[in-house]
């Protein structure tokens, strides 16, 4: 499988980023298996985050990506948990921009 790569602005509210991944994951037909904050930033100026995708074949792609931010990681640990007990599987955990703060992100499905 391929995998490719686009940046997110990190800008946005976690719920636009979350939508967007989505939007990414269904014309793509593929899915996030990394976001985090993009090395693009430090050159530009500007806050981004870049998701990493790997193809899935048509008919086969997971269901809807679920983000989840939090202010560290006791409170990632308790998301996880949490998560996890839901019947959710973690696919990223990694610092990304939020409203253009760095923030630790949390990607579920």
């Amino acid at each position: 499988m391929a995998t490719h790569k686009h940046l997110v602005d990190g800008g946005q509210t976690l719920d636009q980023q979350e939508q967007a991944l989505n939007f990414m994951e269904q014309i793509s037909f593929a899915k996030v298996i990394t976001y985090a904050e993009s090395s693009v930033t430090g050159t530009t100026g500007l806050t981004a985050n870049e998701a990493v995708l790997d193809d899935v074949p048509i008919g086969q792609q997971p269901g809807p990506l679920h983000l989840e931010a939090v202010n560290d990681e006791t409170q990632a640990a308790k998301v996880i948990s949490d998560q996890v007990k839901a019947g959710k599987t973690v696919v990223f955990h990694e610092k990304a921009f939020v409203e253009n703060k760095e923030t630790i992100v949390l990607g579920f499905r």
